[in-house]
């Protein structure tokens, strides 16, 4: 079985889509370019059938490829495989190269995942320097409450007892490379008629403050990739996963298929970490799995290349899979009037979720919202993932946000927390010429209008729909005037009155960024059989692994999901030294080879002058780059991504070319989150002119 690489990128299988990132199956909670709405992409260069197997295997599941002994090119040999180079697959490659595991981590992209920036930790020395402590049995129950107990309460006691290690561990490694870290003390506020939730003090958020700095362009991802290198490791990218190889009843390495090449290669391995992402790019599943999702969801956040494959994977070798979905959604994703939130199907079958918009970030703010019949439908204080559930029982899946001119008064006082704190944090910004609303109003999803009665007619209200919108309006300022929600109790510090103009709305549904549900694990984040039993050899971390999340993602506990896959996968590899694995012993002369061969971010100090050419693979094919270099500096790069997506990969083309030129080279420089297709061909073909101008 083989699939040519052109295959590989459009999909190749029933219902699967165009291919539009190039991480390992993610790891990663962002989204690229695809020539259908920027959404879905295919994954492993061998898909399984996706009809109906007899024996009642779901069709998503489909059945495990298989590759004949006759069709393996290469073997290798290591004591740990890591599938994936993301921020779980980095993590535990950091951790393993720290104790001098021989290890060998494959990525199928061309260069390494994005990086989620913010992470949860209990009780650091950061929580205990701002005088703070988290209530751990009032967590723990929190948690439990928010997946209605359908988790391993001793899997998440990993996360809640050693994520302050992690933090402890991470932390001098970021520091060395000018990183900060922000620790977020703001839990939000407790006031009358408020539905309360525990809001833990969890979030640190790493960045370079410096813009001085040489790493001032670097993320999290870079700095774990740059401190293997240094050990003498790398990563094998371009290097897909295609099925897990047992033995028995244990997991004894993979068949792997380099993508450009398309041979097969054995990998033997002591021991296997999946850590390879979710399955928001894989509609097929989304539909059968997490079917409130599929309607309530208009936008995509996600790696689309995050189709489940480790997960099936692992499956297939007779791991279990949780049962209930856990869809991470952000109330965010703006349409135009008229748009429904689900799948649309283009003309080849490919399906992808209608909406451009994937983060309106002031979408989360707690401002009157209505349905397509004019009238509100829930309490708008809520987790980000709330309305949107609440909103796949309405017309369309879909609901409206109205405001003022009092927007910028009205975030401060509502104070949301997370991500969704950046709106009241922009200022003026936010009603700034380029910024979230103005361009969003410029590009026609977002309604301005003078009066309540033009932005009815703008959002697409008419007859009876557009009485009650202006009758619910009319409601909602008594309300304000009241200071009390008659209707839905919400908090009166969350309501707004609807009077100055101009006034604003827009139509919005969710967006997907990644699913929490994966393959059930023990406390020791090693994969569990249907009946319970260790499933010796495979070890999971990040969305890939199960048993911690249901229903939902606690967007009230910021960061808790890239907190847990970072605990997870150094976890993961202690349990594997303790168990007997080798440590002292470092990278093999195999892959010392191997990482001599590849082609290494540089920058073009001390290179001969010249103008160079070369290529890389995009989207759409061959994007042709040249580079031209005068003492020591860039002064010059040519890339033709005219052909690749129009609204993303066009528009981060310009942009990491822009980059580049800004560090001299592609050393610190990542894939754009949504673009890491077109963007990472660009940064390999750059690669490819500095290395012949040596």
């Amino acid at each position: 079985m083989s699939i040519s690489r052109r295959d590989f990128l459009k999909g190749t299988a029933a219902g699967a889509l165009s291919l539009t990132t190039m991480g390992l199956l993610g790891g990663c909670s962002s989204n690229d370019d695809t020539k259908t709405n920027n959404n879905n992409g295919a994954t492993a260069t061998t898909q399984p059938t996706t009809t109906t197997v007899s024996d009642g295997t779901p069709a998503w599941l489909g059945t495990a490829p298989s590759v004949k002994d006759s069709q393996i090119k290469d073997t290798w040999k290591t004591s740990l495989l890591i599938i994936g180079a993301g921020n779980g697959g980095l993590m535990a490659a950091v951790k393993a190269a720290d104790l001098g595991i021989d290890f060998r981590i494959i990525e199928q992209n061309s260069v390494i995942c994005d990086t989620r920036k913010w992470y949860g930790a209990i009780n650091t020395k950061d929580c205990k320097e701002a005088g703070l402590k988290v209530d751990t049995a009032k967590l723990r129950s929190e948690f439990s409450r928010y997946a209605s107990g359908k988790i391993d309460q001793r899997v998440f006691n990993v996360w809640l007892k050693e994520s302050a290690a992690m933090h402890d561990y991470v932390s001098p490694i970021l520091k060395k490379y000018d990183f900060v870290c922000d620790f977020s003390t703001d839990t939000g506020k407790d006031a009358e008629g408020e539905t309360l939730y525990y809001r833990p003090a969890q979030e640190h958020y790493w960045h370079i403050k410096d813009e001085k700095s040489k790493y001032a362009t670097w993320s999290r991802n870079t700095v774990f990739e740059d401190v293997i290198k240094k050990k003498g490791y790398g990563v094998d990218f371009n290097t897909s996963l295609v099925e897990l190889v047992k033995d028995g009843k244990k997991i004894t390495g993979a068949i792997v298929q380099n993508v450009e090449t398309e041979e097969y290669i054995k990998i033997e391995a002591e021991a296997v970490l999946i850590a390879t992402g979710g399955y928001p790019g894989n509609p097929e599943m989304i539909e059968a799995i997490a079917p409130t999702t599929a309607a309530c969801v208009t936008a995509c956040s996600f790696n689309p290349s995050d189709r489940g494959q480790g997960i099936k994977a692992a499956m297939w070798a007779g791991a279990a899979k949780d049962i209930e979905s856990a869809p991470m959604i952000f109330d965010r994703g703006l349409v135009a009037p008229g748009v429904d939130a689900g799948y649309e199907t283009d003309k080849d079958g490919n399906k992808a979720f209608r909406g451009k918009v994937r983060q309106f970030n002031p979408g989360t703010q707690p401002f009157m919202k209505v349905n397509r019949d004019g009238v509100r439908f829930a309490n708008e204080h809520c987790p980000y993932n709330d309305i949107t559930f609440a909103a796949s029982t309405q017309k369309g899946g879909v609901y409206a946000q109205i405001f003022d001119s009092n927007v910028l008064e009205d975030v401060q006082r509502f104070n949301t927390l997370g991500c969704s704190a950046m709106t009241r944090k922009m200022g003026p910004a936010l009603l700034a010429e380029g910024g979230p609303i103005d361009q969003n109003i410029k590009d026609g999803y977002l309604m301005k209008a003078d009066t309540i009665e033009e932005l009815a007619d703008k959002l697409g209200f008419e007859g009876d729909a557009k009485k009650a919108f202006l009758k619910s309006v009319e409601k909602y300022n008594k309300y304000y005037d009241k200071q009390e929600d008659e209707e839905f109790g919400k908090p009166a510090y969350t309501l707004s009155a609807i009077r100055k103009g101009p006034f604003y709305g827009g139509w919005l549904g969710g967006s997907l960024l990644t699913t929490c549900d994966g393959i059930r694990i023990n406390d020791d984040m090693q994969a569990l059989t249907p009946e319970g039993d260790v499933l010796e050899g495979l070890y999971v971390t990040g969305d890939a692994s199960g048993s911690m999340f249901a229903n939902n993602y606690p967007e009230l506990m910021p960061g808790v999901a890239c907190g847990r896959t970072l605990t997870f996968a150094l976890h993961a590899v202690d349990k594997m030294v303790k168990d007997g694995m080798k440590t002292g012993v470092g990278p093999s002369d195999e892959l010392k080879k191997a990482q001599k061969e590849q082609v290494v971010p540089m920058t073009a100090e001390g290179l001969k002058d010249g103008t160079y050419k070369a290529t890389g693979k995009g989207i759409e094919g061959d994007i042709p780059v040249s580079v031209t270099i005068k003492g020591g500096k860039i002064t010059k790069i040519d890339a033709d991504y005219s052909k690749e997506t129009p609204s993303i990969g066009v528009v981060h083309g310009k942009t990491i070319v822009e980059l580049i030129e800004k560090a001299n080279g592609t050393v610190g420089v990542d894939a754009i989150s949504g673009a890491t297709i077109t963007t990472g061909a660009i940064i390999k073909a750059v690669n490819k002119c500095l290395a012949q101008a040596k």
